[in-house]
């Protein structure tokens, strides 16, 4: 693969966008994108690493002289989903696309790494840290596994997210809970299967998957002292033939809380439930955990920091009283070193994150990258 450009005064951060776009890669199979990134940081004359913790990239852009560590975040994985949009850069990948913003995300960077690279700080450092595999919760995880990433001393870590049903370029903050922790689960019930005409030669996991649905749906009514959330996604029971009584059955659900702890629990308390179920129907059980986050916990000090340097740049600011219910794994950064994640407005009616017809709003690139180089600005300019 060749440099997407040959200089500094040729970058185009809406160009690299767009080209990132037409290349989607699902979560730990980002080989290129991040070979592309590469590609550009170095066009750019910085020196990045690569592979830490699986694909990530990242440039560190050194003063020389003390001061504090500001980590900024991007993350560049696509998603499972067939595009329907018509525009000329659509994805060349069939099933896969940027359904997220992660393509703008990273060229949001990129724009940030664009003026370091002929600005760079005058005191301190910054890392530029772009992230795979966000989507299933293991990029940053397995970002932080990496000796040298593991190693470091970070004062600051900030990272953003585009947003639709906000007013476009609206920045979204919230200080402590800002997103909520979850988790997939998935439940299989095992017993017997039997003759439709002979269900006494079996053991039905029917009672037992109803029993089970049901206390999924009235989890949250005990955990009041927390924002929680139960939905049941998918229940598959037995076979499709009227002669066979069921053996089988398998519930898949997501457990959500803005509190880590509290879902914690919740995991806890519903392996209970199942086991004893299971004990007491005669059937053998099995629970799998997948795509696990922890909550994102801002600190109010640097929530603060984003609303002082958005208000600067003209750019409304909107303060959540409650938290996202959706995750995001740049939580595990933000539980080692101190940071806020926050949201800018992708406009009132733009279609919605992990839809088809999504694309990132190329005009917030230009706000986004204006916040986190004022950011650097106020921490690392004396």
């Amino acid at each position: 693969m060749n440099n997407l450009f040959d200089n500094v005064c040729e970058f185009d951060a809406i160009l690299f966008r767009r080209q990132l776009h037409q290349r989607p890669e699902l979560s730990s199979f980002e080989e290129n994108t991040a070979l592309s990134i590469a590609l550009q940081l170095e066009a750019l004359g910085l020196t990045p690493s690569t592979g830490i913790g699986g694909h990530g990239v990242v440039c560190v852009i050194d003063s020389g002289l003390p001061g504090e560590t500001t980590l900024l975040r991007a993350d560049f994985d696509a998603l499972p989903i067939k595009e329907k949009n018509a525009f000329s850069y659509c994805s060349q990948h069939e099933g896969v696309m940027h359904a997220c913003g992660h393509d703008g995300h990273t060229a949001t960077l990129m724009a940030v790494a664009q003026t370091l690279s002929v600005n760079p700080p005058t005191q301190g450092r910054v890392i530029l840290l772009f992230q795979p595999a966000e989507e299933t919760g293991m990029g940053a995880a397995s970002m932080l596994n990496d000796a040298w990433l593991a190693e470091q001393r970070v004062d600051n870590v900030f990272a953003y997210h585009n947003l639709p049903g906000y007013p476009l370029h609206t920045v979204i903050v919230k200080p402590d809970a800002f997103a909520c922790a979850s988790t997939g689960v998935t439940i299989e019930l095992e017993g017997k299967t039997s003759h439709a005409a002979r269900p006494e030669n079996g053991v039905n996991p029917t009672t037992a998957m109803l029993k089970v649905i049901e206390y999924l749906q009235c989890m949250p009514t005990r955990y009041r002292e927390s924002f929680t959330l139960v939905t049941v996604v998918h229940a598959l029971l037995g076979e499709e033939a009227f002669g066979t009584a069921p053996g089988k059955a398998t519930v898949m659900a997501t457990l959500r809380s803005d509190n880590s702890s509290v879902l914690n629990s919740m995991k806890s308390d519903l392996c209970e439930m199942v086991s004893t179920l299971a004990v007491q129907d005669k059937l053998t059980s099995q629970i799998q955990w997948q795509e696990s986050f922890n909550a994102v916990i801002n600190s109010p000090k640097h929530c603060e920091l984003v609303c002082e340097q958005a208000s600067e740049l003209g750019l409304p600011v909107e303060i959540l009283s409650e938290p996202m219910r959706w995750s995001e794994d740049v939580a595990e950064f933000l539980q080692k070193w101190p940071g806020a994640l926050f949201c800018i407005g992708s406009g009132t009616e733009h279609p919605e994150l992990h839809n088809p017809d999504y694309d990132f709003p190329d005009a917030l690139i230009g706000s986004a990258s204006g916040l986190f180089l004022g950011i650097i600005r106020r921490i690392h300019h004396s």
